[in-house]
């Protein structure tokens, strides 16, 4: 595919809205361009849509890893460029979703058309993941299980950087307790706002963990609400404190609880701490549900998979070093839960994700594309 094509298909890409939970129509439109570069068509109960290159000769299983649905644009006055056009700004490319992640998709798709007629042995899957941005990973489950891969590349933004790890995510809900009553009588019930409020000076006692490579491991309060809500002349009985945890390589559901349980024990605060349950609805109506942690993830230098890869960059001189993703990716499910090799390789820079005015630099669509083929050819060598 010429870089001229690749700037279209990413235009078609952007230019179709894929807000998480109505990706119906980016899909159905991957699948027209899946078929017209010769790939065969896999789709998931949860509406996730694959693009196939198979030998049919024994040999490894290359998947690419990409997802489609994209945040939301809360308020387009804000941006200088229509979001949802793909507008080119002197070395810039404008757009909701060109650097989380269709700009990634786009050369997973570029590279990968290049072995349709070439390839001599083993599978390459171009994977499009729905309801990533709500639940990353969940349906990830489904692509791993159907085609089993032997390497996994996550096509994020890395700025064409070879990325060997990420911090993992959890969400933890934290309950406090208390007794409800009647707001003009508060001496007859115990507000739960308050052992909240107890309960959340205890945990920022505590001190998380911090690995060389990846950093710390972040616990930062997203959101707080009280039970009734809202409470019409009433004491709270109940209150619901919400954490995002970034994890760290080896930490478990189990060891990220553990020290906020025991804190609360000892200080005799009336809170429990637990990893949420997240619940969602695909596109297709399937219902996806698991508890909110998804683990983190590390490769060594000379580990098989991260040699090979950069013995294929360095191949067409675009080896740029290593890095490591800050956000957490559907790398979690496939390195972190399955154990798959994987490695993260993508245009873009992560810090432009989500934001107003989101962009991605052309050069790095381009170079994504050669990367990506040469890190293919090596792996399926």
């Amino acid at each position: 595919m010429s870089d001229k094509e690749l700037l279209e298909l990413l235009r078609t890409l952007v230019e179709t809205e894929s807000v998480t939970g109505s990706e119906e129509k980016i899909v159905n439109k991957l699948e027209d361009i899946f078929i017209s570069l010769g790939f065969e068509v896999v789709k998931t109960p949860s509406g996730c849509i694959c693009g196939v290159i198979d030998s049919h000769i024994p040999g490894p299983v290359v998947l690419l890893d990409s997802h489609v649905d994209t945040v939301c644009v809360s308020d387009v006055t804000k941006w200088k460029h229509d979001p949802f056009l793909l507008t080119k700004d002197g070395d810039r490319l404008y757009g909701r979703g060109t650097s989380d992640m269709k700009g990634g998709l786009s050369a997973a798709i570029a590279s990968s058309s290049e072995f349709v007629k070439a390839i001599k042995r083993g599978k390459i899957v171009v994977s499009c993941i729905v309801e990533e941005e709500r639940f990353e990973g969940i349906c990830a489950r489904e692509v791993s299980e159907i085609f089993n891969p032997d390497y996994v590349i996550i096509c994020e933004s890395t700025h064409c950087k070879l990325n060997i790890g990420q911090r993992g995510r959890c969400e933890i809900l934290l309950t406090a307790e208390g007794k409800s009553c009647h707001s003009s009588n508060p001496e007859e019930g115990e507000n739960a706002v308050l052992n909240a409020i107890k309960a959340i000076e205890a945990i920022e006692e505590l001190k998380v963990n911090e690995n060389e490579i990846l950093g710390r491991g972040i616990m930062v309060l997203t959101d707080i609400i009280s039970s009734p809500y809202p409470g019409m002349s009433i004491v709270p009985e109940k209150c619901f404190v919400t954490y995002d945890r970034r994890t760290l390589v080896g930490e478990t559901e189990e060891s990220v609880l553990e020290p906020i349980n025991r804190i609360l024990k000892e200080k005799k605060i009336k809170a429990e701490a637990k990893i949420a349950l997240g619940k969602t609805t695909s596109y297709t109506g399937l219902t996806l549900s698991s508890p909110r942690f998804f683990p983190s993830w590390l490769y060594a230098i000379d580990s098989p998979i991260v040699q090979k890869a950069k013995k294929g960059l360095e191949s067409i001189n675009l080896f740029e070093g290593y890095s490591h993703y800050s956000f957490c990716t559907n790398g979690s499910h496939y390195a972190g839960e399955r154990k798959i090799p994987t490695i993260g390789y993508g245009p873009g820079e992560e810090k432009f994700a989500h934001i107003v005015d989101e962009y991605i630099e052309e050069e790095d669509l381009y170079k994504a594309k050669h990367g990506l083929k040469s890190i293919i050819s090596s792996l399926l060598s």
